[in-house]
């Protein structure tokens, strides 16, 4: 999918005068070498594996074709949902705290993928929930070319942010 239309899944939540900079999609091998790897290394799911792939193929699809990212002028976006569509936001001003990783199954798909996260005040890095699980609702999930995409999004970042600070 072109940037261009990839743009155009986040008009329908763009406030007045917000320009779209810049967009992302998750990598399609690494998310699919990604979902499959696990019902394939428990050899007890291959039966239900087997019975489920007629739902899981469109699953996966709708998962894909909805999940996009988006970097703004005014705020960070993650699109997603499988039934529905689901919108994030966060504005860059809140923004404290970024990372970069290159997990398990970007280094089996090969494709130089990784994940971005964001954090802020509210949602910070790290933080769990009260069973124990890792939250962080702002992150760009199987991109490509990780550790330069948050290079530029992070001077993005710093411009907006000193630019308020001189507002101010």
């Amino acid at each position: 999918m072109k940037d261009e239309a990839v743009a155009k899944l986040f008009d329908n939540i763009l406030e007045k005068g917000e320009v779209v900079l810049r967009t992302y999609k998750p990598d399609r091998k690494t998310l699919r070498t990604e979902w499959f790897f696990w019902w394939l290394v428990i050899p007890l799911m291959w039966p239900f594996l087997i019975l489920c792939l007629p739902v899981l193929i469109p699953v996966f699809r709708a998962y894909y074709n909805k999940r996009a990212y988006a970097v703004t002028d005014r705020r960070i976006l993650v699109r997603g949902g499988i039934i529905g569509i689901d919108y994030k936001s966060l504005k860059i001003t809140a923004i404290n705290a970024t990372t970069s990783r290159v997990g398990l199954m970007d280094k089996i798909a090969k494709q130089n993928t990784g994940t971005i996260e964001f954090g802020s005040p509210a949602t910070p890095l790290g933080a769990t929930n009260a069973s124990g699980v890792r939250i962080n609702p702002f992150v760009f999930g199987r991109i490509v070319n990780p550790y330069e995409e948050l290079r530029e999004i992070e001077e993005h970042i710093d411009l907006v942010q000193s630019a308020v600070k001189d507002k101010n």
